[in-house]
C-alpha cells in the first residue's frame, strides 16, 4: 500500500491499540508521528514505542483528571493542533476509552483532519440517567453536522462492515428483497463475549460498568450496526412495505442480578484452593448501584405508515455467557482473559429465504493452531442458506468463511475479524471509498438510543416500550 504521504496521530495507546493499530503500522510501515495519552502513561508508552521500533514518535500527554471531559481545553487544543501542523498529520485514529471519543472527534472535524474512531461513537458517565442517554444522541447529531461541513472523512471502526461473510449475507438479502419485493421479516441476533468479570473486577476503567454502560456500548454496538444495515435493505420497498416507525421493548441483566446467581460464597467455593481476594471477605452482600448491564435483551418491531408490522427483530447481547476463565485473581481484561465468542444470526424473508450464521469458539486467541475453522475453532464461521423453489436458488447451501479468502490472505492474518480491520484501515488511510461513515450511522444511533433507555427503565422500575426514530439517511 502507498504510505509515504500518510502521517498518523494515534490517540490512546491501550491494549486494543497495541494489538490492532500498532501491529498494522509496523506491518505496513506507516509513519506514526504522534501518540496522545495520559500523563500517568508517559513512561510506559515511551518504553513500548521504543521496543516496537517507533523511536521517532512524539508523545503528547494530558493530565489524567481531564480524560473524561467533553471538550478539549483551549490550551491543550492549541498545543495538539500545533503538533498536528508541525508533524503534518493527515489522519487521526482514536482508540481511547469511549468517554473521550467526543472531544477528539470534534477536534479532528473542526480542523479538517481525517479521523477514525473505535466504537461506540461516544459515551458519557452516568449512562443510567436519561439526561446522559439524551446527550449521546445529541453528540452524534452535533458531530454529524460538523462532518457534513468538514473537508475530511470521519469513520467508525465497525469491522464487520468488511467481513466477507457479512458482505455476502447482505448481498444475498439485497438481491432477494429487490427482485421479489418481499421485505426481511425477522432478524434474530445473538452474541456472547464469554466475558466473566467478577465482582472485584467491576471497578475497572477499561470498558467500565461503574459509569452505567455495559454490553450495548461494548461489543454490542457492532450488532446494532449490523441490525441497522439489515433494516436498511428494506428501503428499496415502497407503499405499505416501507418501514416508517419502530419501537423496542428491553430487558437487562445487571451485576446486581448476577450476584444473586453466583454469590460471594459461590466464588469462594468455586475457586477454593486459589488466593481469594480480600474483597470477598470484606463484602458479604455487595450492591452495584446503577452499574451498566451485563446482558441486553431487546424485542424490536418495525412498522409501516398504517401501523402494520413489517419486520421484527430480537437482540440477545450478553457478557454472561460461557467462559474459560478458571482463576479468580484479576488479570488482563482485554484478550487472554479466556473470553470465548458465540455468534448466531438468523434472518428470514418471509416464506422465501432464510440465512443463518453460526460462529462458535471454544478457546482463547493464545491457543491458536493451524486448524481453526471447525466448530469450536477461533475462526469458525458457517453460513447456511435455505430457499423456497420460487426464487430459483439451491434448496440448501452451506458456505464456510474460509472459502471466501485466498490461501495467501489466510497466511497473512491473525484472524478474519483482524483482516476486516486491516481492509478498513487501508481504505481509510488511503482516502479510498470507505464504509463506516459517520453519516451512515443515524439509524444505528437511534436504535442504540432507544435500547439504552431499557437500562434507565430498569433502574427506574418502569416497564415500558420505547419508540425508535427511523433515520436511514
Amino acid at each position: 500500500m502507498e504510505s509515504k504521504e500518510i502521517t498518523v496521530a494515534l490517540i490512546g495507546l491501550g491494549p486494543h491499540a497495541k494489538r490492532i493499530y500498532i501491529n498494522y503500522f509496523k506491518k505496513y510501515h506507516i509513519n506514526l508521528a504522534l501518540v496522545v495519552d495520559l500523563k500517568s502513561q508517559n513512561e510506559t508508552i515511551r518504553r513500548f514505542l521504543e521496543e516496537n521500533g517507533f523511536k521517532n514518535t512524539r508523545i503528547f500527554t494530558i493530565n489524567d483528571e481531564l480524560k473524561d471531559k467533553e471538550k478539549l481545553e483551549n490550551d491543550i487544543k492549541n498545543i495538539l493542533l500545533a503538533y498536528c501542523k508541525y508533524l503534518k498529520i493527515t489522519h487521526i485514529v482514536i482508540s481511547t476509552e469511549p468517554k473521550a471519543h467526543f472531544m477528539y472527534l470534534k477536534f479532528a472535524l473542526e480542523n479538517n483532519i481525517n479521523v477514525l474512531t473505535d466504537k461506540p461513537i461516544t459515551v458519557t458517565k452516568n449512562m443510567t440517567n436519561l439526561s446522559s442517554i439524551e446527550k449521546i444522541r445529541k453528540q452524534y447529531y452535533e458531530l454529524l453536522k460538523l462532518a457534513n461541513n468538514a473537508n475530511c472523512s470521519c469513520k467508525i471502526m465497525c469491522q464487520r462492515q468488511y467481513h466477507r461473510g457479512y458482505e455476502l449475507i447482505k448481498k444475498e438479502l439485497q438481491e432477494v428483497v429487490k427482485k421479489y419485493q418481499i421485505p426481511i421479516t425477522n432478524i434474530d441476533i445473538f452474541h456472547s463475549d464469554g466475558a466473566w468479570e467478577m465482582p472485584h473486577d467491576l471497578e475497572k476503567e477499561n470498558h467500565p460498568y461503574k459509569y452505567g454502560y455495559g454490553k450495548l456500548f461494548h461489543s454490542g454496538y457492532h450488532f446494532i450496526d449490523l441490525l441497522s444495515d439489515f433494516i436498511k435493505i428494506n428501503d428499496c420497498l415502497k407503499g405499505n412495505k416501507k418501514i416508517t416507525n419502530a419501537e423496542v421493548y428491553s430487558k437487562v441483566f445487571t451485576p446486581n442480578d448476577e450476584i444473586n446467581i453466583i454469590t460471594i460464597d459461590d466464588y469462594k467455593r468455586l475457586f477454593k484452593g486459589q488466593n481469594i481476594p480480600n474483597y470477598y471477605y470484606k463484602n458479604k452482600n455487595p450492591k452495584f448501584i446503577k452499574y451498566g448491564e451485563k446482558d441486553y435483551h431487546g424485542l424490536l418491531t418495525f412498522y409501516n405508515k398504517n401501523g402494520s408490522t413489517i419486520t421484527t427483530a430480537n437482540l440477545n447481547l450478553i457478557h454472561n455467557g460461557v467462559s474459560r476463565r478458571e482463576w479468580i485473581e484479576t488479570r488482563e481484561f482485554y484478550k487472554n482473559n479466556e473470553r470465548i465468542r458465540h455468534e448466531r444470526i438468523n434472518i428470514e424473508i418471509g416464506h422465501l429465504f432464510n440465512i443463518q450464521v453460526h460462529s462458535y469458539q471454544s478457546k482463547e486467541i493464545n491457543e491458536r493452531t493451524n486448524d481453526e475453522e471447525k466448530v469450536g475453532g477461533l475462526e469458525h464461521f458457517d453460513i447456511y442458506l435455505f430457499s423456497n423453489p420460487l426464487i430459483k436458488k439451491e434448496p440448501f447451501k452451506e458456505i464456510h468463511l474460509k472459502d471466501l479468502y485466498t490461501e495467501e490472505e489466510k497466511k497473512q492474518i491473525l484472524g478474519y475479524n483482524e483482516l476486516s480491520r486491516e481492509i478498513f484501515l487501508t481504505n481509510f488511510l488511503n482516502n479510498k471509498k470507505c464504509k463506516g461513515d459517520i453519516k451512515e450511522q443515524a439509524l444505528a444511533i437511534e436504535i442504540l438510543y432507544s435500547c439504552s433507555k431499557g437500562l434507565y427503565n430498569h433502574y427506574a422500575k418502569k416497564n415500558k416500550i420505547e419508540k425508535i426514530n427511523i433515520r436511514n439517511k
